[in-house]
């Protein structure tokens, strides 16, 4: 064993595996297995083998043996479906520690048949005993491991002469080391709430065991809503503040004020009128309105420390308080705050010298609690050379960057940079990534590929603590539970291949039918996105979600739901995984149709919307087993599943197959421009939709030059509608034109001629300024198609037309057939 041999014995074989530098011996134990070498020997004899294979099958059994016997090391957990040892709790056992050994307990009953007693170890401890938790009698009989020094999430897992022993710091160590014994050593997943496995095996031993390991992480949180459920929250060993973690699953890493505290620890009101000059001076005023905090103001920053000490006696079990900017920007332009910002070359010069000053005075009075901040949007960069205090906690928040990619790819080089320089900085760096598209919990967001890649840049950056911000509000989002499991399990080892991790989920979730499929589906929607620039705010219409990929996609999940047809638990579990690509198809239904038309390929998907629309919701918020509660939101915030498909109530009509035949849609009839024959015709395929599906959908449209247009409701005035030129053909991007858009209304009954029917403008990102617009009222608007002049332009790819919807009851809808650019 010391030169890194091992033997691996269970019920389907025997093998011999030198890879592997400890031995995991569960099988029959020792009596068979060496009944089953006796065999190989007597084998070898029937076959003729003569003299030199019977002394080889000697040979192979004295050093079995000898590894196997003469340690001493093995101990049997159960026999025939009956316990084979005690387990013993140590005297003055915390509430943890008493829970381990419960769980424990039932978890071999569940794995063998057998009931194993618990007692309470006083004298001398029977020759066969799992010893659960830190006591006297645990330093006696493992003498070598020096039980005060174990940190509070480490572990200890030992066999000596007939026993086990299961221990490690306080107050969660004990509890992670029998849930790390029933994972790595008996095959127990449990991979969701409501969903695990746990092999049978009523013959249960287990070899030689040395095992002493600790988190990378000292704050671990997969905040995806499956996550949320303490009991797996702890056999997954997640601490995360949110999984109502108590006293028997040790307790959790606890916040006072979680993020965005400058305005709950100085709320504008009553404040703001009796001290101004503590609040963000904006363009030479003082202001609340989407703003921070001075923080430079000396009387605002003792006011601040005395806020937190208030905090911390109100909470006395919280070892974090936050003190951190609010979800905006404008940072205070005072002078001296921009002195110090000016000089630092970030505006975390302020907000760090701010924080560093609240957390000295608090140190001194309270060293156990650390104070935690923000390097977020305006203050991400690091400044040149102020240096976060000891106590001083700083979360690096990764929001603007590619997750279609590893942290350390070139399309993310900024962030890269600021986590080598803040590491360089600070002695205690935390980090809060986004892991999921906040617009559309449901879609399709194949960043499965890079959480470990991720992880181990983490861990290599020197990052203490990680929040991964997931699809936090209901069950249902797209891969909660692969996503939950996974970082879960990599936050304790960054190190393991998440590639089988992967797999191994996909196995024992979806059932090894099913996940061949799955895989697939993952490698086509991960690899169509390469290059990709996934953002967290990401939309149904995507480039990598196109026909033809959405199609092979749903024909792999109609495979993965055939295949586990004949098991209801697991066909369940597919149809929920399955949701996600529906929800593409029901989001841009003509338009798909209409692409599927062009490229000659039969529709995936029965022929109804409303049919297909129907049975997502069904699924969403229909029975699931126990633990599991139905999907309530699709996006941050409210939208529920039922809102989402009270779009689909009537089916659209079918799609012209105009484009599809290659008609050439004629040039607007209403454009008299003498240039207009040299125009560009711009169609809703290029559009970008914002809440797709809701605010703004390509729909069949008869009325339609190509029998499709973006339909968009009346009931609000979002800039659901954009055409970046950086999307169009090269030939508008530059030069002098003429935009037109050709709208038709829908008007309400009764509708007020003075109503706002829609707007349209050009905004150029690139100067922050429009470059013209237009306001329709409903009396200048018309219910068949009119080309509206929206505005002249010099073009430059950082421009995008946009059109909007009015937000009132005279206008039930609006419809966008296209844009027309005329040539100045």
């Amino acid at each position: 064993l010391r030169r890194g041999c091992a033997i691996h014995c269970g019920g389907n074989g025997d093998t011999y595996d030198g890879g592997h530098r400890t031995v995991y011996w569960i099988g029959h134990g020792a009596n068979i297995f060496a009944a089953r070498v006796a065999q190989f020997m007597t084998a070898d004899m029937a076959e003729g083998k003569g003299c030199k294979a019977l002394m080889k099958s000697i040979f192979v059994v004295l050093m079995l043996l000898m590894i196997c016997g003469c340690s001493g090391a093995a101990v049997q957990i159960a026999a025939n479906g009956h316990a084979s040892c005690v387990i013993l709790t140590q005297p003055g056992a915390t509430p943890s520690e008493q829970y381990a050994a419960q769980e424990l307990a039932q978890t071999l009953e569940k794995i063998t048949g057998a009931h194993f007693a618990i007692q309470e170890a006083t004298g001398r401890a029977p020759a066969s005993a799992i010893l659960v938790g830190q006591g006297p009698l645990a330093q006696s009989l493992f003498p070598t491991i020096h039980q005060s020094k174990l940190g509070g999430e480490e572990i200890v897992l030992r066999t000596e002469k007939g026993r086990l022993l299961l221990a490690g710091g306080r107050p969660r160590g004990t509890l992670y080391a029998v849930y790390h014994f029933l994972q790595d050593q008996c095959g127990v997943r449990w991979w969701t709430p409501w969903a695990s496995t746990i092999p049978h095996n009523a013959n249960l031993t287990v070899g030689d065991l040395s095992v002493d390991s600790k988190p990378a992480f000292e704050y671990r949180d997969p905040y995806w809503f499956p996550a949320l459920n303490g009991d797996w929250a702890a056999r997954n060993f997640s601490n995360s503040q949110f999984a109502g973690l108590d006293k028997k699953h040790g307790g959790q890493i606890t916040y006072n004020g979680f993020v965005h505290t400058f305005y709950p620890l100085v709320p504008p009101d009553p404040y703001f009128k009796q001290h101004p000059e503590w609040y963000s001076l904006i363009n030479g005023k003082r202001t609340t309105q989407a703003a921070q905090l001075c923080t430079t103001n000396q009387e605002l920053r003792d006011f601040m420390v005395a806020r937190v000490e208030e905090r911390i006696q109100e909470a006395p079990d919280a070892s974090i308080v936050s003190v951190s900017q609010n979800d905006c920007f404008n940072p205070c332009q005072c002078p001296i705050c921009k002195a110090i910002d000016d000089a630092q070359g970030s505006y975390s010069g302020t907000m760090l010298s701010l924080v560093n000053y609240v957390a000295a005075k608090v140190a001194k009075d309270h060293p156990h609690v650390a104070i935690d901040t923000l390097a977020y949007q305006y203050t991400r960069h690091p400044p040149k050379n102020i240096r976060p205090l000891p106590n001083v906690i700083v979360r690096l928040c990764s929001i603007e960057c590619n997750f279609g990619a590893p942290l350390d790819d070139p399309s993310n080089k900024s962030f890269a940079t600021d986590i080598q320089d803040w590491n360089r900085l600070s002695n205690r760096l935390y980090i809060w990534d986004y892991v999921t598209d906040f617009a559309h919990y449901e879609l399709p967001h194949p960043n499965w590929f890079v959480l470990g890649p991720n992880m181990r840049f983490f861990h290599r950056h020197g990052v203490r603590g990680i929040f991964e911000e997931g699809a936090y509000q209901s069950n249902g989002s797209e891969m909660s539970e692969l996503r939950s499991w996974l970082l879960a399990q990599l936050m304790w080892n960054p190190e393991q291949d998440d590639k089988k991790l992967i797999d191994e989920f996909l196995a024992g979730y979806y059932g090894k039918a099913a996940a061949p499929f799955i895989r697939q589906y993952m490698d086509l929607i991960a690899a169509k996105a390469k290059g990709f620039y996934l953002t967290c705010y990401n939309g149904p219409g995507a480039p990598f979600l196109d026909f033809a990929t959405v199609s092979q996609a749903e024909h792999l999940w109609q495979s993965a739901e055939k295949a586990s047809a004949h098991t209801p638990a697991l066909l369940w579990r597919v149809r929920q995984g399955h949701l996600p690509v529906r929800y593409v198809f029901l989001s841009r239904w003509s338009q798909l149709q209409r692409a599927g038309m062009a490229l000659s390929k039969p529709w995936p998907l029965p022929a109804s919307r409303k049919a297909v629309a129907a049975d997502w919701l069904a699924v969403a918020t229909g029975p699931g087993p126990a633990g599991w509660t139905p999907m309530t939101s699709i996006r941050e915030g409210s939208a529920s599943p039922a809102s989402f498909v009270s779009a689909f109530a009537t089916d659209p009509p079918e799609p012209s197959i105009l484009k599809a035949h290659g008609v050439i849609p004629p040039i607007p009839l209403d454009i008299s421009d003498p240039n207009a024959k040299k125009g560009v015709d711009i169609h809703e395929d290029l559009a970008r939709l914002y809440q797709e599906g809701e605010d703004a959908e390509v729909r069949a449209d008869p009325k339609a030059s190509n029998g499709m247009a973006v339909w968009m409701p009346g009931s609000h005035h979002e800039w659901a509608l954009q055409f970046p030129l950086l999307d169009l053909p090269k030939r508008v991007r530059t030069g002098k034109w003429k935009v037109y858009a050709v709208v038709r209304v829908e008007k309400a009954a009764g509708a007020a001629p003075n109503a706002l029917a829609f707007s349209a403008g050009v905004y150029d990102s690139g100067a922050k300024i429009g470059r013209g617009g237009i306001t329709i009222k409903v009396a200048d608007a018309s219910e068949g198609y009119k080309s509206y002049p929206v505005a002249t332009i010099d073009a430059n790819v950082d421009q995008y037309v946009w059109l909007a919807p009015p937000a009132n009851a005279s206008v039930r809808a609006m419809w966008v057939d296209r844009l027309y650019f005329v040539p100045q």
